[in-house]
């Protein structure tokens, strides 16, 4: 898995290529909240749970079904306006708690991600895993696996996820400057 400070970048990257208007600073911080929730089934090795079973880490909690269910109730619950918004809220939400599979899937460590449980519990893994596997647990965290950990993440996801976030401000940037040309050009070729 990746360390619970990397996850949430993905959501905070892609925030922007969204309308702003429907994906509102709460809406950002769920997205990086649900970023995070798969990872709660650790919780499981405490209740005897063992680690590849369905509820297992890395099971349930990982796939694309949960993902889309924990989605469409959080964007019941905090999205406004009409379907098309429910829907934008809802992709968003959706991508934001399927990045922490995708980032897990792209792991060089673990038993892999159950993305189709309850349906079927087999483990996949990406072709290409990049990413170092980040230890379960504080104390084996603060080490130097630790700091191989943050640097794979580093390289791996947070320059990607910071190039996307700037690529879309840059985007955004320009759409508003270039609304804001056009919209006297047309008002005055509507006075003429």
């Amino acid at each position: 898995m990746c360390s619970i400070i990397t996850h949430p970048i993905v959501p905070l990257a892609i925030a922007p290529i969204f309308p702003r208007q429907m994906i509102t600073p709460t809406i950002t911080v769920a997205g990086t909240i649900l970023s995070i929730v798969p990872d709660l089934d650790v919780i499981g090795f405490g209740f005897g749970i063992r680690y590849g079973d369905v509820l297992g880490h890395r099971g349930l909690t990982h796939s694309i079904l949960f993902a889309a269910s924990l989605a469409a109730i959080l964007t019941a619950v905090l999205a406004q306006g009409g379907r098309s918004s429910r829907l934008i809220v809802f992709v968003f939400l959706f991508l934001s708690t399927l990045s922490h599979a995708i980032l897990d899937a792209m792991t060089d460590g673990g038993l892999g991600v159950a993305l189709f449980a309850p349906f079927q519990n087999g483990r996949y893994f990406f072709p290409w895993r990049p990413i170092t596997v980040s230890p379960i647990g504080a104390a084996r965290f603060f080490s130097e696996a630790g700091l191989r950990v943050l640097w794979s993440e580093l390289w791996w996801v947070w320059l990607p996820s910071a190039a996307v976030y700037s690529m879309a401000r840059i985007w955004r940037r320009s759409r508003r400057s270039g609304l804001t040309n056009v919209a006297p050009e047309r008002r005055q070729r509507a006075d003429t």
